[in-house]
C-alpha cells in the first residue's frame, strides 16, 4: 500500500503535471506490451497513471488523456517506436476519435481504418518489448467486444470463454375463452283458465254446466265430440222431454 499523500492536480502547475503523467503512462504502456495480445482501457490507464504519481485529477478521463497519449506518442517517435498508444481502447472496445489525429500529427501518416491500424502497431509493439510470441511471430488481433477494467492486470484482445446463455423461448399465449352466456330465465307457464264451454251435461235432471265441471263442481266428463245436436247448444239446460 502507498502511503505517499495524494496532490489534487488543480494545486500545481498544468503543464508539470501533464508531463508527470505522460512518463507514468509510458511505464504503464511498456508493461502492458510485454503481453502478447494485452491491452488496456482508458479508465483503467488513467487511475494506474494517477496511481503511479499520486496526483489526483478529478475531471472525466476522456478530457485529458487524450493529451498525455499524444506526449508518449512524441516520445516514442523520437525513439523510433511504435506508438504505444495503440494498446488504449475506449470502453466499447474501439479505438478512441483522437488515435488517428495523433498518428497524423506525429508521422503525418492519414489513417483511413484506425482499428486495423492500431492492431499492426500493436503487434510491433509487443514485439518490441519482449512479448512472449508464438513461433510465427504472431498476428494483429481486433478487441471484440469491451473489456472492464479490474485490476491491475490489462484485458488480452481475444475474447474469454465463457458459459453461454440458454435462450428462453417465449411462451405461445393461451386463447382467451369465451365469456358464458347468462342461463335464460325460464318462459312462464300459461295459467289454466276456466273457459265456459258450449255444452251442457246430457244427463237428464243436470243443470251444470262445463264452466262448473272445470273448477271442481259437479260432474268431470269432458265435452262430447262429433256431430251431436248436443254440441250445437250454447246456453241454457237439456230439455228431457225432446
Amino acid at each position: 500500500m502507498n502511503d505517499t499523500p495524494w496532490i489534487e492536480a488543480r494545486t500545481i502547475d498544468l503543464e508539470n503535471a501533464r508531463e508527470t503523467f505522460a512518463l507514468a503512462a509510458r511505464h504503464v504502456l511498456a508493461d502492458v506490451a510485454g503481453d502478447y495480445h494485452a491491452v488496456i482501457t482508458v479508465p483503467e490507464l488513467a487511475r494506474q497513471v494517477q496511481e503511479r504519481t499520486r496526483i489526483r485529477n478529478r475531471q472525466a478521463p476522456g478530457l485529458w488523456i487524450g493529451d498525455i497519449l499524444f506526449r508518449v506518442a512524441k516520445d516514442c517517435h523520437r525513439r523510433a517506436e511504435p506508438l504505444l498508444g495503440s494498446l488504449v481502447i475506449g470502453p466499447d472496445g474501439r479505438m478512441p476519435e483522437w488515435y488517428a489525429d495523433t498518428v497524423n500529427a506525429v508521422r503525418g501518416d492519414v489513417v483511413t481504418s484506425p482499428e486495423m491500424h492500431a492492431a499492426t502497431e500493436r503487434l510491433e509493439c509487443y514485439r518490441r518489448h519482449g512479448a512472449d510470441l508464438p513461433a510465427d511471430g504472431g498476428e494483429p488481433a481486433l478487441p471484440r467486444r469491451p473489456w472492464p477494467a479490474s485490476g491491475r492486470h490489462a484485458h488480452r484482445v481475444r475474447p474469454p470463454r465463457g458459459r453461454a446463455r440458454r435462450v428462453r423461448r417465449p411462451r405461445a399465449r393461451r386463447a382467451r375463452r369465451r365469456p358464458r352466456s347468462p342461463p335464460r330465465s325460464p318462459l312462464p307457464r300459461p295459467r289454466s283458465s276456466a273457459r265456459a264451454a258450449s255444452w251442457c251435461c246430457p244427463r237428464p235432471g243436470c243443470a251444470t254446466t262445463a264452466t262448473e265441471t272445470s273448477l271442481g263442481s259437479g260432474h268431470s266428463n269432458p265435452p262430447p265430440t262429433g256431430s251431436s245436436p248436443l254440441n250445437r247448444r250454447t246456453t241454457g239446460v237439456l230439455d228431457p222431454s225432446r
